[in-house]
Parts: structure tokens; C-alpha cells; sequence
């Protein structure tokens, strides 16, 4: 059977989001030699060539197994004549609430298979049916299947570069999809820090609950303030909360700002204006249309760099780049460095791609 080998100390980092992606085969973790872990890897997980890897191997492992191997093996017997076809392929996983898709068909067995899921996976605190995302605030719509415990509280926490993050899916928008470009953030700030010669002050006012930031903070010497926010008061809440953990010293940070408002309206604050050496703009419908707007939170000296994430038509990648180019320039700035280029596909005709601006401002 196919497995992830990875460093052992990265264990829960690649288990959370190999579950998150409904990568995971439903056995256990195998330990391998040289302090290396084997991690269980559905048919549905991309081929080792793929850039997620991050280049660790994939290896063929016998299975660690301990009882049924899937959740629909402990399904009253009653049910278990029923086609696999009819039950729900994957699910995603944020912190201890496991989130699946119920279609019609199985909404009549959806309680027993909730307390299959429980049974099958300990981890699992909630099982919840996802019916979509709704409102200005992406908010997944989430409706209670089964509890481990009793509890009803979608509130968790993950785990993510070692960090922990709280997070609720029920309040707040949160995707685990983003966690190798936020290790590649991290890369280019230290970059980018080494140019400039200082410590960088960071603006990232679509932060929701923050997971940029655990790494940046941990860096030695990275940063040496951050101006933050979203506009759900949820996420701020979160965000704060989760800060509190991250900043083991907040008198090192100036500024620290935690703002709960329309990024689009922070350029009409003073205290937030001319101060960021570095954006950082995730609102991926949105992004590139956002960015005249943001221009002011940048400090106008030497150099700024901004970084992007965007849904285009993938036959107007030329056009985006060249219009991304003109807002810079419109801003007073020029582009000493422009990245633009596809992380993934989104549709058939649009794909997501990440930006990156080094702005000089002569």
C-alpha cells in the first residue's frame, strides 16, 4: 500500500493535511527507518511527482491495520447490503470535526453512518453534513450528524508548521489548501528581509484566523511588527485569541494592530497607512481588484513586496500580469520583480494562481 514517508517530528503536520484533502487511508501510521513515519495514502492522493510533496518519497508499506479498515464496515448489518457508491468518498477534517458532503440518498442512514465515522476514527470529536458556503464570509453551513461526546461546539484547534490555530468552520472561513504557499511566504519574507537589511513590518488584512502569521512570528528576527484583521468579527475574535499564543513577547512588535473592518477601508485610517513593508492579499475572487485600494497601507521608501492569491481565466493570464503591473504603476510604484503564475486549477477555464510584486518606489 501507498505511503507518504516523512520526517517523524512532521507527522501531524502531513496527517492534518492529508485528511484535510481526503488523502488519508483509513490505517494507521507506520514508522520506518531513520526516524522517518509512513503515512497511508488513499487512491484519491496526487502521484509522488506532485509539487504538495514537497519531494518526500512515496513508498509501497504494508498496512498497519487494527479492525475494520473502513467506516462503512461498521455500519448496522442492515445497512452494509447498501452500494459503496451511495456513501459520501471523502470528507475534510479541521481540528477534531470531521465535515462531510450528505447527499439526498443518504440522508436517511446519515445518523448511522455518523456513528461509524466516530467509531472508525478516534480523533473525531463532531461529525457534521457541510451544506455549502454561504454569505460575505464564505461560512461553511453545518448541521450536526453525531457527537462524541456530547459537545455541539464547532470551536477547534489544528495544527499546522507546529503551530496550533483555533478555528471554528460553523463561524469562520479557514482552507488548509494554503499551507505549502504559506511555508513559501515565509521563504520569500526572509528573502526579501535580507534585501531591505530590517526587520519587516507585515500587513495582511484578510487574515481571517491568521495561519500566515504562526511562521513569520517564529522566524528569528523576521518581523518586527504586523498590522492584521478581517472583516468578520468571528475570525477577529479567533485571530486575537490565536496572537495571544503566537506573541510570547508583544513589546517586540510595533505595530501590533488586531483590526476588525473593510480592508478596502484601511487606507482611511491614518495609524494603518505607510507603515507595511510587505502585503499580503488572500481573497482570491477579489485579490487583483483590491489592490489600488491597499497601495496606501505600503511604506513609499525603497522597497515594498506584495504577495497575492487569485482565481483568473487561465487564458488571461497575460492580460491579469500586465493590468497587475499598470496598478502598480498608477500607485507611483514600479515593478523591480513580478511573479505570476498558476498554483493549481480551479475550473475548467480558471485556474488559481499565486502574485508576487517587488515595488520599487523611486
Amino acid at each position: 500500500m501507498r505511503h507518504l514517508s516523512v520526517p517523524s517530528h512532521e507527522t501531524q503536520r502531513w496527517l492534518t493535511l492529508c485528511r484535510g484533502r481526503g488523502w488519508l487511508a483509513e490505517s494507521g501510521v507506520v514508522a520506518l527507518n531513520d526516524g522517518q513515519r509512513g503515512l497511508p495514502l488513499s487512491p484519491h492522493a496526487p502521484d509522488e511527482t506532485d509539487v504538495v510533496w514537497e519531494g518526500h518519497a512515496h513508498l509501497d508499506v504494508e498496512p498497519t491495520v487494527k479492525g475494520p479498515q473502513r467506516w462503512q464496515d461498521r455500519l448496522p448489518e442492515e445497512l452494509r447490503h447498501l452500494p459503496d457508491d451511495l456513501w459520501p468518498s471523502a470528507y475534510e477534517l479541521q481540528g477534531d470535526v470531521l465535515m462531510v458532503k450528505v447527499e439526498p440518498a443518504v440522508q436517511p442512514y446519515e445518523s448511522a453512518m455518523a456513528s461509524a465515522m466516530l467509531e472508525q476514527l478516534p480523533n473525531v470529536r463532531l461529525v457534521c453534513a457541510d451544506e455549502g458556503v454561504e454569505g460575505e464570509f464564505r461560512v461553511r453551513q453545518l448541521r450536526l450528524l453525531g457527537s462524541r461526546d456530547g459537545s455541539t461546539s464547532t470551536r477547534t484547534q489544528i495544527k499546522e508548521h507546529g503551530a496550533s490555530i483555533w478555528v471554528d468552520p460553523n463561524e469562520v472561513y479557514f482552507s488548509s489548501r494554503l499551507s505549502t504557499q504559506r511555508h513559501q511566504t515565509l521563504e520569500t519574507l526572509k528573502a526579501f528581509r535580507q534585501t531591505i537589511g530590517r526587520p519587516l513590518v507585515v500587513a495582511d488584512p484578510y487574515a481571517g484566523v491568521g495561519p500566515s502569521l504562526p511562521l513569520l512570528l517564529a522566524a528569528d528576527d523576521l518581523l518586527s511588527g504586523f498590522l492584521v484583521g478581517d472583516l468578520n468579527p468571528k475570525a477577529v475574535d479567533l485571530l486575537a485569541e490565536n496572537l495571544r499564543g503566537w506573541v510570547r513577547a508583544p513589546s517586540r512588535f510595533s505595530p501590533s494592530s488586531v483590526v476588525c473592518n473593510d480592508a478596502l477601508a484601511w487606507k482611511d485610517e491614518a495609524e494603518l497607512c505607510g507603515q507595511a513593508d510587505v502585503l499580503l492579499v488572500n481573497l482570491p475572487h477579489d485579490s487583483l481588484e483590491h489592490l489600488p485600494d491597499l497601495f496606501p497601507i505600503l511604506r513609499r521608501d525603497g522597497f515594498s513586496l506584495v504577495r497575492g492569491w487569485a482565481i483568473v481565466d487561465r487564458t488571461a493570464l497575460a492580460e491579469q500580469r500586465q493590468a497587475l503591473e499598470a496598478s502598480v504603476e498608477a500607485a507611483g510604484g514600479r515593478c523591480a520583480d513580478l511573479v505570476f503564475e498558476e498554483v493549481k486549477g480551479f475550473s475548467s477555464t480558471r485556474c488559481f494562481v499565486v502574485f508576487q510584486v517587488t515595488v520599487a518606489w523611486d
